[in-house]
């Protein structure tokens, strides 16, 4: 028989009862009948029911005339509780009838398989389970109660109102173990991923905007800074700590770099106080003062050196002496005894 999946559309009226008005052969797949009048395709008919050798039911799910019954296959006929399985010719005045059949329950428990995995054989009520994934459809989810154990799941207003709960309130009461486990499992999940930040594997790029503009007394151009909300021309003669695993990335790309040169010196003033560039770990790109310009110091072993060899850096324009100001970088491996923050200000 073909799989429909058709029963819960099928229309049983058992009063309903026709004649054949012409011979329904063995290999037959439209029954000529009296009348059709309130049946509707699909549905199961029995013919000749009264007759234990010539019963047979058949499944019409073609399309129906005002006196034509049509099954689409012949495999709808002779179905369970026939008289036989194959060979059934009925004659004309043959009775047409419309009753309960297996078949029928048979398609709405199929049917239902197709939402929920459940056996129905013992008889006994059971709990509902899925047997698929299930597809809402853009659909919602309404009357969810709130979630008692781990694996039940919530709706988005309980999750808000526990989002932001502290640890004391399981003292009273309303927060449960279970609740305050989660969270606090989230919140370590979320430091270990800052905490697995480190130099060769994944690196954190921290921007900072350069400018230049007079320190105040008419006559000298010095390094200006900007970062993350920081507005305005900046902050001048900043000292810095970068720490082992994070780059530094110096935007020089603002106009009022025209003609100036970013670098980084172990002497203040750089090459204007008889030092020289420092290059370890340091990539350029572009020009000062053009679109796309920038110095970035990615801060390594290698760019402390041996022993902490190289701990202060000073940032110079090695066209102009004294722009640098009195600005101070200190260099920090991640493990040392202080808890240093990726990027600190100490000053203007």
């Amino acid at each position: 028989m073909a799989n429909t999946r058709k029963a819960a559309e099928t229309f049983t009226r058992n009063a309903f009862e026709t004649t054949l008005s012409s011979t329904f052969g063995a290999s037959d797949t439209t029954a000529t009948v009296a009348s059709t009048s309130g049946l509707q395709s699909p549905c199961y008919l029995v013919i000749e029911p009264d007759s234990a050798t010539q019963r047979e039911y058949v499944f019409f799910d073609g399309t129906f005339t005002s006196t034509q019954l049509v099954t689409s296959t012949t495999d709808n006929r002779y179905l369970t509780g026939s008289a036989a399985a194959s060979g059934l010719s009925h004659p004309q005045n043959s009775k047409v009838r419309m009753v309960p059949v297996q078949q029928l329950f048979e398609d709405i428990f199929d049917a239902l398989g197709q939402v929920v995995d459940v056996s129905y054989s013992s008889g006994t009520v059971g709990t509902p389970k899925l047997s698929a994934d299930l597809n809402a459809n853009n659909n919602k989810i309404t009357s969810l109660t709130d979630p008692a154990s781990a694996q039940d799941a919530a709706t988005k207003n309980y999750v808000d109102t526990r989002s932001g709960v502290a640890a004391t309130t399981i003292a009273d009461g309303s927060i449960s173990n279970t609740e305050f486990q989660y969270l606090n499992n989230a919140s370590s999940n979320i430091q270990s991923q800052i905490d697995g930040i480190t130099a060769g594997t994944s690196s954190l790029t921290v921007p900072l905007t350069v400018k230049v503009a007079d320190d105040g007394s008419g006559s000298q151009n010095v390094f200006y800074f900007l970062s993350g909300t920081d507005t305005g021309s900046g902050t001048r003669s900043t000292n810095f700590i970068f720490k082992v695993g994070f780059k530094y990335k110096f935007d020089t790309s603002d106009s009022s770099l025209s003609g100036h040169n970013f670098k980084f010196s172990i002497t203040a003033d750089g090459s204007h106080g008889g030092g020289s560039e420092f290059t370890t770990n340091v990539t350029t790109n572009g020009t000062p003062g053009s679109s796309g310009a920038y110095t970035q110091i990615e801060i390594t072993p290698e760019t402390l050196g041996i022993a902490g060899a190289t701990s202060t850096l000073y940032y110079y324009c090695s066209t102009h002496s004294g722009m640098g100001g009195a600005g101070v970088i200190n260099l920090f491996s991640s493990g040392g005894g202080s808890d240093f923050h990726p990027f600190l200000l100490m000053g203007s």
